[in-house]
């Protein structure tokens, strides 16, 4: 299939294009693109000779998309998702995750173990990896580091990592919604990580205080402690705390092979937002702005802000977690933990970060693409010619109100509900096929 994108503004922090161009795609990877009077590998034939939308059209089986007023960057990617599936699908399954998440313009996203079955052997890899073939976004399971996420005895990191080597496995491990609390069992995992080449993301929570800006802390600093004994690259999920920020900064500062990411909620709201009481008939529920870990103090938010900016944060993560309603408009203290994110990060991303004056453009698709990429080691977040021509159509001129009965994700779990914000996808495309329009 042949395809040409025109008229948008090519937003790529690979090759460090920002500026009007003009994209062609054949075989489901990018053959060229053209911009600021460049040409970044070969003009296809069917192009013409000035490359212009009109040429490529002239060819019926060209499809041309016109991008006026829109970003072309490479497709979003997700470090952080949660699909349910196995196990919790009345919550969301791989489908409707995946429906939610070309809507948001991502085309790649980790879906992290806590299934049921916990994703901790080659068998329940397998079940996800294969569930979503046809869907067009890519998801790529993170496996449990303990058996059932129980803590007791590592999980088949050999299996599942020995099937990743095949192109199709774990993209990483993880303990996520909880932390390995014995430092030995946790070392042992890591050294496991290290030998087949698999990152760790830590989800940072001492067990015995649960939801602490301290219990945070005290994971990061430990789980630094252990790859640099284990040699693994460490990557620390949602960090929440300013803390835990300047803990990432030193070991990087060190050399350590140590990355973290920041959720749009925690740059964008603090525990003040809360509201202190049910509206029904506004339909605010306290419980849609509970999350693991909680909004933090205005200080925590701000060091978020900082380190996205001087690039401490090399990415940004949904943690997109549905519940049902009733999980979610229960008493706040009964109410389960986690938001939906997929069809809100960009908007807030763009609104809190570029509309704030924090990032520039490349630098909030570095964030939300090609840096993501480089945490996973996989070939994507570009639109260099060769790669495969996964990216978004992004509509910043576009204002709207966060109207959770339109999300395509089975949640409707979202603090920013009502809230006015800029910029959503127009067109998601994997491997040079349309999986979203709007």
């Amino acid at each position: 299939m042949r395809s040409c994108v025109s008229n948008g503004r090519i937003v790529d922090p690979s090759l460090g294009i920002d500026g009007p161009g003009t994209l062609w795609i054949e075989g489901g990877v990018v053959a060229g693109l053209e911009a600021a009077g460049r040409v970044w590998g070969n003009r296809p034939d069917w192009a013409g000779t000035d490359g212009s939308a009109a040429a490529a059209s002239a060819h019926p089986e060209v499809r041309v998309t016109d991008a006026a007023g829109c970003w072309v960057t490479p497709g979003l990617i997700d470090l952080h998702v949660h699909f349910r599936e196995p196990g919790f699908t009345y919550k969301e399954d791989i489908e409707s995750g995946c429906r939610a998440a070309a809507r948001g313009g991502f085309t790649t996203v980790c879906c992290m173990p806590n299934t049921e079955p916990v994703i901790d052997c080659p068998e329940t890899v397998r079940l996800v990896a294969e569930k979503e073939a046809a869907l067009g976004v890519r998801v790529l399971p993170v496996g449990a580091l303990t058996r059932g996420q129980e803590g007791r005895e590592l999980a088949d990191i050999r299996g599942m990592g020995a099937w990743a080597s095949e192109g199709g496995g774990v993209c990483a491990l993880s303990e996520d919604g909880k932390s390995v609390a014995s430092a030995a069992l946790m070392l042992a995992g890591m050294k496991e990580a290290a030998a087949l080449g698999l990152p760790v993301f830590s989800h940072a929570e001492d067990p015995s205080l649960p939801g602490t800006a301290l219990g945070e802390v005290l994971i990061i600093a430990r789980d630094i402690l252990l790859a640099r004994e284990s040699g693994c690259r460490l990557h620390i999920c949602h960090v929440s705390t300013a803390a835990g920020v300047e803990l990432i900064r030193r070991a990087r500062v060190e050399g350590l092979a140590v990355t973290g990411e920041a959720a749009p909620h925690h740059f964008a709201l603090t525990g003040a937002d809360v509201p202190d009481r049910a509206e029904p008939e506004k339909g605010i529920w306290p419980g849609n702005w509970k999350m693991n870990p909680p909004l933090r103090t205005e200080a925590d938010r701000q060091a978020l802000l900082t380190a996205l900016k001087d690039g401490t944060l090399e990415a940004i993560a949904t943690d997109h977690a549905p519940h049902s309603r009733e999980e979610k408009e229960a008493a706040f203290g009964e109410a389960a933990n986690g938001i939906v994110g997929l069809e809100t990060a960009f908007a807030v991303s763009y609104t809190t970060l570029v509309e704030g004056g924090l990032l520039t453009p490349l630098q909030l698709i570095e964030r939300m693409s090609l840096g993501p990429a480089r945490i996973l080691g996989i070939r994507a977040g570009s639109l260099a010619p060769g790669m495969p021509a996964d990216l978004a159509v992004l509509d910043v001129e576009s204002s709207y109100v966060v109207r959770p009965e339109e999300f395509l994700s089975k949640g409707r779990n979202t603090p920013f509900a009502g809230r006015q914000v800029r910029g959503r996808s127009r067109r998601t495309l994997a491997a040079g096929q349309t999986i979203f329009s709007r």
